[in-house]
């Protein structure tokens, strides 16, 4: 008997989203899975709902992945793949494996020969970059810059040569918490002809997404962008 397949599923970026984020064909490939590697079971629950699987979700068989997953637990987890039983996984917000967790049960899949298939879907960092009008053929995600501010500093200044020589794109996030702290930062710690964007609540009815230089943003009130998620971007 052939392995199942491997789908790598995306969730809407605004988790009370009512859109729909898969493309008909798409939904109807995964309706019949009822194995699900997942971040977070409470918010996958949400998401396994809204996707209408032909499984009730109460008959759904979930296994939550994080940093501490043993290479076992996938093991004994997903063995009924080897069976032709397709397998999903999804991840909290947007596409899995990107700024995400699940990377270590998609090298597993590859590792033991099983069939991989990503699905399209919203990902904040490339929307953000789509919209913000900075080079999209040279760009690195860098996930979160140091706390500490000279540590930031030195990160910022390594950034800003490198823009500099190579044209290139930024990209970092942070806890929405501290969001409003970082934006004060970067404004005033980087050059004045540095080009900023931000991108907020992305995919949501209230998003936002402002592109300006660093001289252009020190003339301007701030956005409040405290408990919202957001992406910043340098080039």
């Amino acid at each position: 008997m052939s392995k199942g397949n491997l789908y790598l599923i995306p969730s809407p970026i605004e988790q009370n989203s009512t859109k729909n984020f898969l493309i008909s064909h798409q939904h109807e490939e995964i309706k019949k899975i009822k194995y699900f590697f997942v971040e977070n079971q409470k918010t996958s629950r949400a998401i396994l709902k809204k996707l209408e699987l032909n499984t009730p979700l109460q008959e759904i068989i979930i296994f939550e992945n994080n940093q501490n997953t043993k290479l076992t637990e996938i093991d004994h987890f997903i063995e009924p793949i080897y069976s032709g039983h397709d397998f999903g996984l999804i991840s909290d917000s947007g596409l899995p494996c990107i700024a995400d967790p699940g990377n270590i049960v998609v090298s597993y899949a590859h590792q033991h020969n099983i069939p991989i298939k990503p699905l399209i879907g919203p990902s904040s960092i490339y929307l953000s970059l789509m919209a913000s009008g900075f080079n999209g053929q040279n760009f690195e995600f860098v996930g979160y810059l140091p706390i500490n501010l000279n540590e930031k500093k030195k990160k910022l200044v390594s950034f800003q040569e490198c823009i500099n020589t190579e044209k290139k794109t930024f990209i970092f996030i942070e806890t929405p918490y501290r969001n409003n702290k970082l934006l004060g930062e970067l404004i005033n710690l980087l050059s004045r002809n540095t080009r900023l964007c931000i991108a907020y609540n992305l995919t949501a009815n209230n998003e936002r997404i402002i592109s300006k230089k660093i001289a252009d943003w020190r003339k301007n009130n701030l956005p409040i962008l405290d408990k919202k998620p957001c992406i910043f971007l340098i080039n």
